[in-house]
């Protein structure tokens, strides 16, 4: 007789319920061989007393396990344990795991660059990126009573698996409320596109904008994610010069030609990797050469939100009256991972078309999270999130600066960024940087190559300082100093 009590253990400290507690863990005892295949199990009021559970639990316990097959429960005669996996067997007997599997496709396929993942996963103690948020500052277990009470709304009840139905109106209209707020813009949510991805923004516009061979401009140092997207469709891309004012205006009209130019990229408020900002001179210049040369702007925001300085400049898009201005932005970064959408700020007309190719990415859009953050938007308590991750990521951005200039002093060169989460560091002398990685993974570092920037003029990094709080980072400057003294 096998006791019920030798392989299910019941946890009221759990917040998963007890019935698919007893049910995870009989598939577990049947998997492992502790409850062998045909067995006839308990009645369930012997499984209540031994468990120590309402005997309505049990029933629904053995009706969990009969959806998955676990058990065949046979009228008036009792419940018996089926393991699906051994009954996965051809008509001759043998099972199926005995076949062999090939390692290598069968069939010719286009192979890109471009779809290969930029970052690396690596388990370190110190693990660096080029500029992300400490999702460890706001709990998760306050987040999740937004997403739980979004899924009881009645309108996301009556929308589920309802294709037609892509974007939340009621978040659009709380977006555009926050966006008209926080960035001196006068729209309406048919002003608006959100997205789950960065890249799905990208690839609609490359999708909507462009013809093969047509020119895109950005920095000569700029975001490898969107030149990827954009060089997979066969649209050109070359680079303008930058300095500590951002892209050149200057050398766009030196060297191209009226009608040459269909689009110019660049994120004016913090440049990726290098963080320097557009000047209000060159923001200006650039909107009246857009005008003259006939080309679109396509004004990436991110971060624009983590804005470390008293007076910030607004957008140019919120100067849009010739609508060739494209504003890209996100929301709920500083929330964590699951709570970050993308959006698109352009014309009503252009933003219809572009609903088309985002439908086929995302064919049942992000209701119930859009909810969510609409609900987060309205009762205040975005706002209260931003204002106390802004705070926190301040000081670290200031303590970051203070061990840098302590540790290095004269021997590399950055400013302190506006906003975000990363620094720009260039080496005063040239190191290696691929010998710098090998010394750090020696120490328990690990430092991604999206980091890394190194050619004959260039030895630099962008090192995020946001995800560790000021006790690591310490740690990491210490580690980093030895490290580039090898």
């Amino acid at each position: 007789m096998i006791s019920i009590t030798q392989f299910i253990r019941i946890d009221r400290r759990k917040s998963d319920p007890l019935y698919l507690q007893i049910a995870y863990q009989f598939i577990n005892a049947v998997q492992r061989g502790l409850i062998p295949n045909g067995f006839k199990l308990p009645g369930t009021r012997v499984w209540s007393e031994e468990l120590g559970v309402h005997r309505k639990t049990i029933v629904a316990a053995f009706d969990e396990l009969e959806a998955q097959n676990w058990i065949e429960i046979r009228a008036r005669v009792g419940a018996f344990v089926q393991n699906p996996t051994l009954k996965s067997q051809k008509d001759d007997g043998s099972v199926i795991n005995s076949t062999k599997t090939s390692h290598k496709a069968g069939f010719s396929f286009n192979t890109s660059f471009v779809l290969s993942s930029p970052f690396e996963k690596r388990e370190s103690r110190f693990v660096c990126n080029d500029g992300q948020p400490d999702y460890r500052i706001i709990k998760t277990q306050e987040l999740s009573r937004f997403y739980t009470g979004a899924l009881k709304r009645r309108n996301i009840q009556s929308n589920i698996g309802n294709y037609a139905v892509q974007e939340n109106d009621f978040f659009k209209e709380q977006l555009s409320y926050y966006l008209n707020l926080t960035r001196g813009f006068h729209i309406s949510s048919a002003h608006l596109l959100s997205a789950k991805s960065r890249e799905m923004p990208f690839y609609t516009l490359a999708k909507t904008l462009f013809k093969e061979n047509d020119l895109v401009l950005v920095g000569e140092l700029s975001l490898f994610s969107l030149n990827m997207v954009f060089n997979q469709e066969k649209i050109r891309i070359k680079t303008v010069p930058l300095d500590s004012d951002g892209i050149d205006v200057g050398y766009i009209k030196t060297n191209f030609r009226k009608g040459q130019i269909r689009c110019v990229y660049l994120n004016p408020q913090q440049n990726y990797p290098t963080t320097s900002v557009l000047s209000k001179v060159r923001r200006k210049e650039l909107v009246n050469l857009a005008e003259e040369y006939d080309f679109i702007i396509i004004e990436d925001s991110e971060d624009f939100e983590f804005n470390y300085l008293k007076e910030v400049s607004l957008p140019m898009a919120t100067n849009n009256i010739s609508g060739r201005i494209i504003h890209l932005g996100s929301i709920g970064k500083n929330l964590h991972p699951t709570f970050q959408l993308s959006f698109m700020m352009a014309p009503p007309d252009f933003i219809a078309e572009s609903k088309k190719h985002v439908s086929l990415l995302n064919p049942q859009g992000n209701f119930v999270l859009e909810q969510a953050l609409g609900e987060m938007i309205n009762e205040g308590d975005f706002f209260r999130y931003q204002k106390k991750a802004l705070k926190v990521y301040k000081e670290r951005m200031l303590h970051f600066e203070a061990l840098l200039r302590h540790y290095f002093e004269d021997e590399i060169k950055f400013e302190r960024p506006s906003n975000g989460f990363a620094f720009w560091i260039e080496f005063q002398e040239s190191v290696s940087l691929t010998k710098l990685r090998q010394e750090l993974k020696s120490r328990d570092v690990f430092l991604p190559r999206i980091c890394m920037y190194q050619n004959q003029k260039l030895t630099a990094l962008r090192l995020g300082f946001a995800h560790w709080n000021l006790e690591e980072m310490e740690e990491f400057v210490v580690l980093l100093r030895e490290s580039y003294e090898l």
